[in-house]
């Protein structure tokens, strides 16, 4: 919590409209998750609903453990509308799984989520990378003003401290490498022939892990797209499979690593021959290999949230003992971020001071060893005048004038 003075001085009403709603691993499984994920398109459409809304700024962070829609909204339910309007999940469903806040909430939720405070495996890093990307996208679609970009803002440099100054990240620091850690349990698991689907940012991560925790594994990729699996095979030195043989490849495979996240099913049980043991990690939300194969012989299938949950156990301890120096540094970066939040209030008022200033200049008799660079420095001098006394006594009309009287008194 901020501090109640710290409370007195920030814009209640600007911070009162700052939104979340979201469902993550806590309360909702993957099937629940994966109706409400969000791809591009649906994005587009969430920001084009937004705009017609005359919502300023909106945003949706959309992982395999979460799925988040971040505004500035008069209401917390416009964002719900807005994310289940172009989601498979209905309101309801959503509803019976979210979490709702607004305001200061909001804003220690948004602050936990980019430290990994909030994540499935606690510490877990690569949220703020997924975080930056769902921001950047909204930007795309002109969905960030300045105050939600000075707001994330703000967060991403706590996660960046709590990062460098604790061990809060410390060991596995993501569910990517999560399941390569639970590889290296296998026996002979640098002779494995391992088989990656799914080729996108999530996917080439879980390579990149493979090449350099399990350098000598046989490691092939597929992707839909051929091109794709083929530039990031060539970069990692794997090799690259056709979508179309991806049946004959799942079979000569000892590990199939599913990273997806397609709406239908992209491993089912015709893939498989079941007379060799065979491991199956399902890392797509939603669950991309049909439930069926669970009943194979000889396949085992861990999915997203059992990953989580064996390496929890191994690494809880010794983070937990961490987040009250995060809480710390997270408590730090709030408060400096509701004195900018407090002061940010007067900026609009001193533009148009400033630009009246500006005008009276024009007006009053120019005097020939008046230089411009001179009448500029006068309404410098009479415009920080008047930040400095806003900060310090609130009424305004009174330091309006006085900045004009400081101004002619310049002259």
């Amino acid at each position: 919590m901020i501090p109640h003075t710290q409370e007195n001085m920030i814009s209640t009403q600007i911070l009162d409209r700052f939104c979340v709603a979201g469902i993550n691993y806590q309360a909702a499984g993957t099937a629940v998750r994966g109706s409400f994920s969000v791809s591009r398109e649906e994005y587009a459409r969430i920001a084009e609903q937004a705009q017609q809304l005359n919502l300023r700024s909106v945003f949706v962070v959309s992982t395999c453990n979460r799925t988040e829609i971040y505004g500035f909204a008069e209401h917390v339910m416009l964002l719900v509308n807005l994310l289940t309007q172009v989601t498979r999940g209905s309101r309801d469903q959503f509803l019976q799984f979210a979490y709702l806040k607004s305001g200061l909430d909001a804003l220690n939720h948004l602050y936990h989520v980019a430290a990994g405070l909030d994540s499935q495996i606690l510490g877990d890093y690569e949220i703020l990378g997924q975080l930056k990307q769902s921001v950047d996208m909204a930007a795309s679609f002109d969905m960030i003003g300045p105050i939600m970009n000075r707001t994330v803002n703000y967060a991403y440099q706590a996660s960046k401290k709590i990062k460098t100054a604790t061990e809060l990240s410390s060991g596995t620091v993501s569910v990517s490498y999560a399941a390569i850690e639970l590889l290296r349990e296998l026996p002979a698991a640098d002779r494995r022939n391992v088989l990656v689907i799914g080729t996108g940012k999530f996917g080439g991560n879980v390579v990149r892990n493979l090449r350099e925790y399990l350098p000598d594994a046989q490691v092939s990729l597929s992707n839909r797209t051929f091109e794709t699996a083929q530039l990031l095979a060539e970069r990692t030195g794997t090799t690259a499979v056709a979508y179309e043989h991806i049946s004959n490849a799942v079979k000569q495979a000892d590990v199939v690593i599913v990273c997806t996240n397609a709406s239908a099913h992209t491993v089912v049980p015709s893939f498989f021959e079941g007379n060799k043991k065979q491991l199956v990690l399902d890392l797509s939300v939603p669950v991309n290999v049909d439930p069926a194969v669970r009943n194979i012989a000889d396949v085992k299938v861990i999915d997203v949230d059992e990953i989580s949950a064996t390496i929890l156990d191994k690494t809880f301890a010794r983070r937990q003992a961490e987040v009250p120096k995060a809480e710390e540094i997270i408590l730090h970066y709030k408060t400096e971020f509701c004195n900018w939040l407090h002061e940010y209030r007067y900026s609009l008022h001193i533009k148009s001071w400033k630009d009246k200033l500006y005008e009276l200049s024009e007006i009053q008799p120019q005097y020939c060893e008046m230089a411009p660079k001179a009448e500029e420095q006068k309404v410098q001098k009479a415009v920080s005048r008047l930040a400095v006394n806003l900060r310090t006594n609130q009424e305004k009309g009174c330091q309006f004038i006085n900045a004009i009287n400081d101004y002619l008194q310049m002259r």
